[in-house]
């Protein structure tokens, strides 16, 4: 297959990142791009005609009533809150704006606080994306500007200067750029192996010197530790009165489901099971599901259906793990054309988890998928040492270390896909690229103030 073509939207299909052709062509071709598409070109700002509001409530259709008041004033907490909320908006503002028509794995939604500490299956602490809803094949320049925005609004609230800020969207650029430069120079079984350990980290933290982000990176990683399993049932299960252990309900974000939705869940669990690793798959045989809780989550995901399943095995013991709806991504939903119940079918679940696998070195050994009456879902453990920074603790250099540590990242994930070194290619002509990025940010971080104050002047006249 030859160097693919983007359409406005592409359906999720990793064929159609694969390539024939040698690096050294892919970069030849990045260059080409360059030249059809020019740093200036790539970063003009095109303005923005739609309603926000509009585009919002399409989204709220599909969530669950009661928790809409909760999940809005999640949303409206401030400008970033916001901004984290309407992945979707985005989605659709960026296909109006100016790509280099270069494909790759796209996270979807790789802003600041989509990074943290998880546990790879050999127990080993990484930190590196992980949410992968919105994942699809798209231009590379999307994900590295829901970052730049996302690195600039998160500041403001801060309170960190607007001068400081521009620079730093520059400097994450910079970052992304030369790891993309890096990885590229790699051998392709040294990038497959390359993993972000936490180790990785703290050297890049010690080599900057930062000593309050070095204390704040050991304070997190002794907390990430710590939530395991046993952490989790204390705080959120009980024992009842008959002596059996169950979830905790707090209406209206945790709420128990029927019996009769339980009886759906230990259904689908044996579909789950096909969608793990064998050794996973035999250790689920020792369990079945005794409780299950509706229980939201997030900012953007919060008010659609996402569970806590709690299994007992065979000797006693307990093990939790989350169900989280799959829905399609959010631009799919603005406007409304998409059959949302037939885009289902094609496992939206299953998109995710594939995303997720490819994207990260190293994953949850739990992650699977399965459907219930028509949506999709997938499946991973619970908090299990699972940990992020606080952005809104940070100091200056701590934040600015942070921002460019997880533009590092974000190049590393966009290396899994073949076509790559098509942006190796691209960057490596780029003039000025990453100062007219960061105006480009800026101009768009500006739009995002002003969906705020529009959907929180809805809101406040809708109450």
């Amino acid at each position: 297959m030859g160097v693919i073509e983007m359409t406005k939207k592409m359906i999720f299909d990793v064929d159609q990142i694969n390539v024939s052709k040698t690096a050294e062509e892919l970069i030849e071709i990045g260059r080409k791009k360059y030249q059809e598409t020019p740093s200036d070109k790539l970063t003009t700002y095109r303005e923005l005609k739609r309603d926000a509001v509009k585009s919002i409530k399409a989204v709220e259709i599909g969530m669950i009533s009661d928790l809409l008041p909760m999940r809005r004033e999640r949303m409206l907490k401030n400008t970033f809150s916001f901004y984290r909320g309407t992945a979707g908006l985005m989605d659709f503002d960026l296909a109006e704006q100016v790509h280099s028509n270069i494909p790759v794995l796209l996270c979807g939604d790789a802003h600041i606080e989509n990074y943290g500490f998880y546990a790879s299956p050999e127990r080993q602490l990484l930190f590196d994306l992980n949410d992968f809803d919105e994942a699809r094949i798209g231009n590379w320049d999307s994900d590295l500007r829901r970052l730049l925005v996302s690195i600039y609004l998160a500041g403001k609230e801060n309170g960190f200067k607007n001068k400081k800020l521009r620079k730093l969207t520059q400097k994450a650029t910079t970052a992304y750029r030369s790891a993309i430069a890096h990885v590229g120079s790699m051998k392709m079984m040294e990038r497959f192996y390359l993993s972000p350990k936490v180790r990785l980290l703290a050297e890049i933290v010690h080599e900057q010197n930062d000593g309050d982000f070095e204390k704040s990176l050991a304070d997190i990683i002794a907390k990430a530790t710590k939530n395991d399993l046993g952490k989790v049932l204390k705080k959120f299960t009980l024992l009842n009165s008959n002596g059996e252990r169950v979830f905790i309900e707090d209406a209206p974000r945790s709420v128990h489901v029927s019996k009769k939705q339980i009886q759906k869940f230990a259904a689908a669990f044996k579909d789950y099971r096909a969608t793990v690793p064998e050794r996973i798959k035999v250790l689920l045989m020792h369990y079945r599901i005794t409780d299950v809780i509706r229980h939201s989550v997030g900012v953007g995901s919060f008010g659609s259906r996402c569970y806590l399943v709690l299994l007992t095995a065979n000797d006693g013991s307990h093990l939790v793990l989350q169900v989280k709806e799959a829905l399609p991504t959010r631009d799919s939903f603005i406007p409304i054309k998409l059959d949302i119940d037939l885009h289902r079918e094609i496992g939206e679940g299953n998109r995710i988890i594939k995303a997720q696998k490819i994207m990260q070195s190293a994953s949850d050994p739990f992650l699977g998928s399965m459907n219930i009456d028509q949506r999709s879902y997938y499946v991973r453990q619970f908090r299990d040492m699972k940990g992020s920074f606080n952005l809104e603790k940070m100091s200056w250099q701590g934040y600015k270390l942070y921002a460019e540590v997880c533009a590092l990242l974000l190049a590393f994930s966009h290396f899994h896909s073949p076509t790559a070194p098509m942006i190796q290619g691209y960057l490596e002509e780029a003039e000025n690229f990453d100062e007219l990025m960061a105006d480009w940010t800026l101009k768009y971080a500006r739009q995002v103030k002003i969906d705020y104050k529009k959907y929180k002047k809805y809101v406040e006249t809708e109450n």
